[in-house]
């Protein structure tokens, strides 16, 4: 690997892991998914524009055919979001991070009928384990209709992810990746706008910190690293690093917030891992 490829994959990876936190703050303010979102989009957007402004070499401007598809990733990023700090909320950061990380999977299936590429029988196996390794990470004693809840809203959330990525990969090729993530954190916001509760209640001043270090550091920077990484590597790829998520949430809900890690879920997380990692080695 040349240095400007270890680039692209130390960006990557920067991205997984700050990704992986930003899940904790599902736990740490205590407002809803979408408000948390919406906060997290604005501050995201705020800071990338006022970076863009301040270099000499970027601007704003966009066709009108890339316009409309930085709008539909932009609602896709939303309802990504919203999605996934919904499915912490309901249940844990580990759990929803997990059933996230079923994602690379939907990649695998989803690509070669997005950029017409070969398809292999093998993606169905790839398919089949992961969805076992879900069944183990689903509590199997005294489950409650909030986990079963929040597994789903986490599946969803991994399926909206895997159609972003693979939109991500055609808009990042020609266009600057900050822009790009400028122009889908901002729609993001707008769309969520109408939805959030700021009107009735003004958040705290421990709460508006909160968002903005999550729309600044583990928003704005961790979504331009990696779409950044996109302009070189392919969505599989980057797929499999962010698999890499749940690992790194996980130890960190331990740590920090004291989650428990069973034994049902450390094998069911595994065996998600393990489909994951074949993923990579079968493409």
């Amino acid at each position: 690997m040349n240095n400007e490829g270890k680039i692209h994959y130390a960006a990557l990876h920067g991205a997984v892991l700050l990704f992986a936190l930003s899940g904790l703050f599902a736990k740490w303010l205590s407002i809803s998914a979408i408000d948390i979102v919406f906060g997290r989009a604005f501050f995201a957007a705020l800071a990338l524009f006022l970076f863009i402004k301040c270099s000499r070499n970027t601007g704003f401007y966009v066709s009108q055919k890339l316009l409309l598809a930085l709008t539909l990733s932009g609602a896709l990023l939303a309802a990504h979001w919203t999605s996934f700090f919904h499915a912490i909320q309901l249940a844990n950061v580990s759990l929803g991070l997990i059933t996230f990380a079923t994602f690379p999977v939907m990649v695998s299936l989803l690509e070669p009928l997005c950029f017409k590429e070969s398809f292999k029988m093998i993606r169905l196996a790839q398919a089949a384990l992961t969805v076992f390794g879900v069944y183990w990470v689903i509590p199997q004693v005294g489950i409650s209709e909030e986990q079963v809840q929040g597994c789903l809203w986490g599946l969803f959330s991994a399926f909206t992810f895997a159609i972003l990525t693979l939109v991500n990969r055609k808009f990042v090729v020609s266009q600057s990746a900050k822009i790009v993530a400028c122009y889908q954190n901002a729609v993001a916001a707008l769309l969520l706008l109408p939805f959030i509760s700021f009107f009735d209640i003004l958040p705290s001043g421990n709460t508006m910190l909160g968002l903005l270090v999550l729309g600044v550091i583990f928003t704005a920077l961790s979504h331009s690293l990696f779409n950044f990484s996109l302009k070189k590597l392919s969505g599989h790829t980057a797929s499999v690093a962010v698999s890499l998520e749940p690992i790194y949430g996980a130890i960190a809900a331990y740590i920090l917030l004291a989650e428990p890690l069973t034994g049902a879920f450390i094998f069911g997380g595994s065996v998600i891992l393990l489909s994951n990692y074949w993923v990579l080695k079968s493409h």
